[in-house]
């Protein structure tokens, strides 16, 4: 197998981890959602440049 295809195969697991942690999370009401988007609010507070199109940041 090539070093490209592992690389990938973990960079869509980590990412397919978090976003299944945001919205499972979020789901059962371990993390607040107030905007409901199923991103937690720390995260969108954490990282506002990936999420300054949301109108709920302050």
């Amino acid at each position: 197998m090539s070093d490209i295809v592992i690389v990938m195969i973990g960079a869509f697991v980590l990412v397919g981890g978090v976003i299944l942690y945001a919205v499972i999370s979020t789901a059962t009401g371990l993390e607040e959602d107030e905007n409901q988007n199923y991103i937690p609010d720390w995260i969108e507070r954490k990282f506002p440049s990936i999420f300054k199109g949301s109108k709920d940041l302050d």
